[in-house]
């Protein structure tokens, strides 16, 4: 019986998650802490799967409101399933997830304590 073999993609995360963080404390509004994570997990996941192409950014959704902050539409999954299987990249794209979360709720917040003192 042959081992599974299990992938880090630790090293992939490091190459782009001081820029990512950057990225998202720049944002200035809901829509572009979305896009910052939709590039990102975009670029991340092309350098651990190159022959993506960039209709496939289309199938990335974030959805911050929801328990898992993240979803790939069908095309998408069913082309990293065995990535995700094999592999700790499902819970990177996962942590990336909550960091934009985390921005996206921080900019609501603000926004709401800035209409209080508006006329």
């Amino acid at each position: 019986m042959g081992e599974k073999k299990f992938f880090s993609h630790v090293k992939e995360l490091k190459e782009i998650e001081s820029e990512y963080r950057e990225k998202l404390m720049e944002a200035k509004n809901p829509p572009q802490v979305v896009d910052v994570f939709i590039d990102t997990t975009f670029k991340l996941l092309k350098k651990i799967v190159p022959d993506l192409d960039l209709r496939h950014i289309e199938h990335i959704s974030f959805a911050p409101e929801e328990e898992i902050p993240f979803h790939f539409d069908k095309p998408l999954r069913e082309l990293l399933e065995s990535y995700f299987d094999n592999s700790d990249l499902e819970q990177i794209i996962a942590k990336l997830a909550e960091t934009a979360k985390h921005r996206y709720m921080q900019i609501l917040h603000d926004e709401d304590r800035t209409d209080m003192f508006r006329r």
